[in-house]
């Protein structure tokens, strides 16, 4: 009787670890949670790039223009810079002492809902490049101009024109605001019908400003951060990354143009910052330029 029962012992282990083996080879149902945020764990950090993002960072926490504490928002929700924390409130007080209509619209960048903006605030909007971001930056909660993409169009026309003459000058910002422009309105969620191959010709359009990546001026910085914001970094000369590096002042800035260099500024150095912090975070999902819908 003891043999029997010990063998039937036996089987049912043996079934227990082939149950056991089954069970583990069996592919795990799908989790509904959310994929983690992908990070370039796998590059190594560049010390050159490493350095030159401290010293930026060093720089441009002194900043006191208005538009130059937004984009310093921006690199705060995009990248978390600790320094750059507070720029909307520093921004706040600029603006409490100086209210200015396009001041207030431009709010909007670094707070969803800004009620502080004024309806006859957009009267102010005369500036040829702000026609093209303000209807951008209020689009998920104003119509479009009817001649929007018009707007859009000549913008890119124009900016080519003057982007193939041999030195680049101020109409080739049409182009890189037209592209921000193209920015901020998928940040709002907002699918405008643009021409076939539009985007596309947008994005070559600003890669050729940087050209052969020789020359570190405000324009092409403009250029290259507007790309990574667009998803499109693969487009910029790796050449002018390292020429960034190159242009960096000992003061942590970048002058606005190389062949006549002046004083640092923040504008250029704002936009030199963020292409590197991009250049160092291939892999991260970044939050949209505009603050979003608060959860």
């Amino acid at each position: 009787m003891k043999k029997p029962l010990v063998a039937l012992c036996a089987v049912a282990v043996i079934c227990g670890l082939l149950a056991v083996s089954f069970l583990l080879k069996v592919p795990s149902a799908p989790s509904n949670e959310p994929e983690p945020t992908l990070l370039n764990t796998a590059k190594p950090s560049d010390p050159a790039i490493d350095q030159a993002v401290k010293k930026a960072i060093t720089y441009l926490q002194h900043t006191d223009n208005p538009v130059g504490l937004l984009m310093l928002n921006v690199i705060y929700r995009q990248f978390g810079i600790a320094e750059f924390n507070g720029s909307l409130e520093r921004f706040d007080q600029l603006l409490a002492a100086k209210p200015e209509p396009m001041t207030r619209l431009f709010r909007r960048i670094a707070d969803y809902n800004n009620s502080i903006v004024q309806p006859e605030d957009f009267n102010s909007v005369t500036d040829q490049l702000d026609r093209l971001t303000i209807p951008a930056l209020y689009a998920d909660r104003m119509p479009l101009p009817s001649d929007y993409i018009y707007r859009l169009s000549n913008a890119m026309e124009s900016g080519l024109l003057y982007a193939r003459q041999s030195t680049k000058n101020s109409g080739c910002y049409l182009l890189t605001h037209a592209l921000l422009a193209t920015i901020w309105l998928q940040n709002n969620h907002y699918n405008l019908e643009l021409p076939e191959d539009f985007l596309s010709s947008l994005y070559q359009a600003n890669a050729a400003l940087i050209s052969d990546g020789s020359q570190v001026n405000d324009i092409q910085l403009e250029a290259a951060a507007f790309l990574y914001e667009a998803g499109q970094g693969n487009l910029v000369n790796p050449i002018f990354v390292q020429n960034i590096l190159g242009a960096q002042f000992s003061d942590g800035g970048w002058a606005v143009s190389q062949e006549a260099p002046s004083n640092t500024d923040w504008h250029p150095s704002a936009l030199a910052l963020l292409i590197l912090l991009h250049v160092q975070n291939p892999y991260t999902s970044l939050p949209p330029m505009i603050a979003s819908t608060p959860s």
